[in-house]
Parts: structure tokens; C-alpha cells; sequence
């Protein structure tokens, strides 16, 4: 397994699935990683015994994190699928090989909807104090994220054509080049995101003048604001993501318009991302009174 092997399987596999830059930089890595693995411990590339040894490396020599584990297995079986698919007699070590991979079981983190309205409130005092650009679209993306739940990287590719200021539409490009439409549905905000929409249609939404900021700027500019809010815990977008989807669901929206707005395929997902928490269940209960209904 050549780095220039890894190379061509990447193009491959970028021509199939069209997966994120992200999603390739990781598995290139994690194909690399597993060719030093085999070299160093001076075992045979294509054989189940070195899958299987190298999954027990991970986990409990490195003690790699069980989505870790499970991205660079999936990366392995792709490779070597797209191997055998390629050359004629070549077989997947994976072919009848069972493995028993661990499940993360850690439950997405979001803001409490208290630190969420101190975020929220900090923006919109941002936004009604005018500014620079650059100052505005911060808060105003830190408001998008928090109300319609994107990506971060999705948030940073966004388009002033991408903003439709007659119903608020959002054309959001997600995973895999699935596009989807979300909807910006707050006065305050629409009006600030037309502001930044104007001039090109092809320059970036969210940018320091010309330029899109990146993935890891906004990371960073996402952590000071919220310090700069008052919360003590460290921010992430994804952390916004996950608010966005919890407030939602405890507030009454139905999982399906979630997975909608959050671009997942599997409903499974989203509801992972939006789990309501024991007050949120309490308080939906005491509402419904079922007992009550039905002792009238």
C-alpha cells in the first residue's frame, strides 16, 4: 500500500461518493497510518490476521476513541473492496472476517438553553450596533448556527447567492454534495443576512473582505464570542449544531423537519443529536396529564 496506491483509491473513491475534503484528508491519513503499522510489525498486508491485529492496536495499545476505531476500519474495507474490484483474483481480507468494533456512547453536547440566550443576546446586540462587516457576519453566523443548525463548514462556504431574502431560504451544499434548503425565519437576522448578501453573488457570505473564512477562524472566533458572552465552557460550532436541534425538539418541532433542516440521512441520527433531557421530559409530562384525562 504506496502512498500513490492511496492516492488513486482517493480519487476513486472521490469520483463515487463525493465525499468532504475532510472525510479524504482523514482517510488518507488512516490508510497511511495502517501501511506503518504493517511495515513496523513486519506482517502481511492483505491478510484478516493483520486487520484484526491492527484493530487491537488501536484499541488498546493507542487507545483510540471507538469513532476512530470505527472511521479508519471503514477506510480499510473501502480500500481494500475497491482492490479486489480493480484486480482480477485479488480478495478483501475483510471477506468473512467478524469483528466486534465498540459504539461511541457519548451523548452529543450542546449549550443549555440559559447559555444560549446569553449568546443569542450578545449577537443581537452586535447586530443593532452596526459595525464593520466583518464584526456583524460574526454574529450573525454564530445566530445561523445556533437557529437552523449548520455545519460549520457549510456555514463557511455559504454564497451571497446562496440567500434568498424574500423567504429567508438558505441553499445550504452538505455532505456529499447533498444540497438541501433551510429557512432563516427571525426578522432581525433575514435583515442582517441581505446586508451581508449584497454585491456578488459568488463572493463568499461569511468573509474577511473577499476571502471565506475558514473552518478553523471560525472555530476560534466562535470560542471568543462566547467567552466574550459569558459562558465558561468552551464553544465549538458543533456544540451549536447540537443546541439548535435540542431547543428545537423541546420547543415542539417534529424529529422529521429536524432531519430535514440538519441534512442527515438517517433519522437515527438526528435523534441522537436532538435528545430532550429528564427536565424537558418531566415538564412534557406534567403538560399531558394522562392520568388526569383519563380519571375525567
Amino acid at each position: 500500500m504506496t502512498h500513490d496506491e492511496i492516492d488513486v483509491f482517493l480519487q476513486r473513491f472521490a469520483a463515487r461518493r463525493a465525499p468532504s475534503s475532510h472525510t479524504l484528508r482523514a482517510y488518507r491519513c488512516d490508510l497511511r497510518d495502517f501501511a506503518g503499522f504493517v511495515t513496523h510489525a513486519e506482517l502481511v498486508f492483505d491478510e484478516g490476521e493483520t486487520v484484526l491485529a491492527y484493530v487491537r492496536e488501536l484499541q488498546t495499545g493507542r487507545k483510540a476513541a471507538p469513532r476512530t476505531v470505527r472511521r479508519r476500519v471503514a477506510a480499510l474495507r473501502g480500500y481494500f473492496k475497491d482492490r479486489a474490484r480493480q484486480a482480477e483474483g485479488k480478495v478483501s481480507p475483510f471477506l468473512g472476517l467478524e469483528m466486534q468494533l465498540p459504539r461511541a456512547r457519548s451523548l452529543p453536547r450542546g449549550l443549555s438553553r440559559e447559555e444560549a440566550i446569553k449568546l443569542a443576546k450578545l449577537a443581537r446586540c452586535v447586530l443593532r450596533a452596526g459595525g464593520e462587516r466583518e464584526v456583524r457576519a460574526l454574529a450573525a453566523g454564530v445566530l445561523t448556527l445556533t437557529c437552523v443548525g449548520l455545519r460549520i463548514a457549510e456555514l463557511a462556504q455559504l454564497l451571497r447567492g446562496d440567500f434568498h431574502a424574500g423567504d429567508g431560504g438558505l441553499h445550504v451544499r452538505g455532505k456529499g454534495n447533498r444540497e438541501r434548503r433551510v429557512f432563516i425565519v427571525d426578522r432581525e437576522l433575514r435583515e442582517e443576512l441581505a446586508d451581508l448578501a449584497t454585491g456578488p453573488s459568488e463572493a463568499p457570505l461569511f468573509a474577511l473582505g473577499l476571502r471565506p473564512w475558514s473552518t478553523a477562524q471560525l472555530r476560534k472566533r466562535v470560542k471568543e464570542f462566547a467567552r466574550s458572552a459569558g459562558v465558561e465552557r468552551k464553544v465549538t460550532p458543533h456544540m451549536l449544531r447540537h443546541t439548535s436541534a435540542t431547543l428545537l425538539l423541546e420547543d415542539g418541532v417534529d424529529l422529521l423537519f429536524l432531519q430535514r433542516m440538519l441534512g442527515h440521512e438517517n433519522i437515527a441520527t438526528t435523534a441522537l443529536y436532538a435528545r430532550v433531557n429528564d427536565a424537558s421530559l418531566r415538564q412534557a409530562l406534567e403538560r399531558a396529564s394522562l392520568l388526569d384525562t383519563l380519571a375525567a
